[in-house]
C-alpha cells in the first residue's frame, strides 16, 4: 500500500451502495446498446477478419442492427465474436462495449492497432499487438516490461490505458495490484474528489499507478465485503450522479449517493 493511501477508507455511500447490489445482476448484466453496422464496417475497412455480433432483447444472438452487449459477453471464446484471432476480437468487443456505455467517459472510438513503425518488410503490422494480447490471455497476467517504455505498459499501438484495462479484466488477467479492473476517467475523478492523491488523468496512468489503483479497489472491496467491480462501478456512477445533480438540481433522480 502506498503511504498516500493509508487511512483512505471507502465512503459510507460506497459501502451502502455496494452492499445492496450483487455481482451477477449489476456487473455481469451491465448491458449497452451497440451499433453493429458501425463497428463491422470499420473492421472491414481496416482489413480485420473479425465480425462482432450482439443480442436482441430476448438474449438471442443477432448479426446486425442495434444490439445489446453485456459485460458478461466480454470473455475469450464468446459467441459474439467471429474471428481466427480470439484475443484481438475480444479487444474490439471490449472497445464496442466500453465506447457505448452511457455512464462512462470513454467515447466510441475505433482503435487502430496496426504498428506504424515496422522494421522489416515481411513483418505483420498486427504482430506487436497480438503478441501482447495473446500473452495476457495465455498467462492471465500483465507482465512487467523490462527495458520497456517509461510508462511500464506494453507497446500496443492504438489501445490506450482504459481499453487495455477492460481487455485485461475480460481475459481474467492480474497485475501486481491484483485482478485487473476497469478504469474510467469518471471513476478516477471520484477518487480524486474523495481525496486520493494521484494524477487525475487516466491517459497518463503508468503501470505502477494503475497497480496502486487496482490495489486500492481490492482493499476497499475487502473492507466492504463486496467485489472490486462493484466498487469501480460505484465510483463511475457517483460521478455521473454528481453531474446530474449539478445540472438538474432537485429534479435529479434520487440515489444512494
Amino acid at each position: 500500500m502506498s503511504r498516500l493511501d493509508e487511512g483512505f477508507t471507502p465512503p459510507k455511500a460506497c459501502v451502502q451502495w455496494c452492499q445492496l447490489r450483487s455481482y451477477d445482476l449489476h456487473v455481469l448484466d451491465d448491458g449497452v446498446e451497440v451499433d453493429l453496422g458501425w463497428w463491422n464496417d470499420h473492421l472491414d475497412r481496416a482489413g480485420h477478419d473479425i465480425r462482432l455480433r450482439g443480442r436482441d432483447l430476448d438474449g438471442r444472438i443477432v448479426e446486425g442492427g442495434r444490439v445489446t452487449l453485456q459485460r458478461n459477453d466480454l470473455r475469450i471464446g464468446t459467441d459474439l465474436v467471429e474471428t481466427d484471432h480470439d484475443s484481438l476480437g475480444l479487444l474490439f468487443l471490449c472497445a464496442a462495449w466500453q465506447g457505448s456505455h452511457r455512464n462512462r467517459k470513454a467515447m466510441r472510438r475505433f482503435p487502430d492497432v496496426h504498428n506504424p513503425h515496422l522494421t522489416r518488410p515481411d513483418e505483420s503490422p498486427l504482430a506487436k499487438t497480438l503478441t501482447v494480447l495473446d500473452t495476457c490471455v495465455r498467462d492471465r497476467r500483465l507482465h512487467d516490461q523490462p527495458g520497456g517504455s517509461w510508462s511500464g505498459w506494453p507497446d500496443t499501438p492504438g489501445v490506450g490505458v482504459s481499453l487495455m484495462a477492460t481487455f485485461l479484466w475480460a481475459a481474467h488477467a492480474s497485475t501486481n495490484g491484483g485482478r485487473a479492473q476497469l478504469i474510467d476517467q469518471f471513476g478516477v475523478s471520484t477518487l480524486i474528489h474523495e481525496g486520493w492523491l494521484e494524477d487525475p488523468s487516466v491517459t497518463g496512468f503508468t503501470r505502477r499507478r494503475y497497480d496502486r489503483y487496482v490495489e486500492l479497489l481490492t482493499r476497499w472491496a475487502t473492507d466492504i465485503g463486496t467485489s472490486p467491480e462493484l466498487v469501480e462501478m460505484w465510483l463511475v456512477q457517483r460521478w455521473s450522479a454528481r453531474v446530474r445533480e449539478a445540472r438538474e438540481g432537485s429534479h435529479a433522480e434520487p440515489t444512494l449517493f
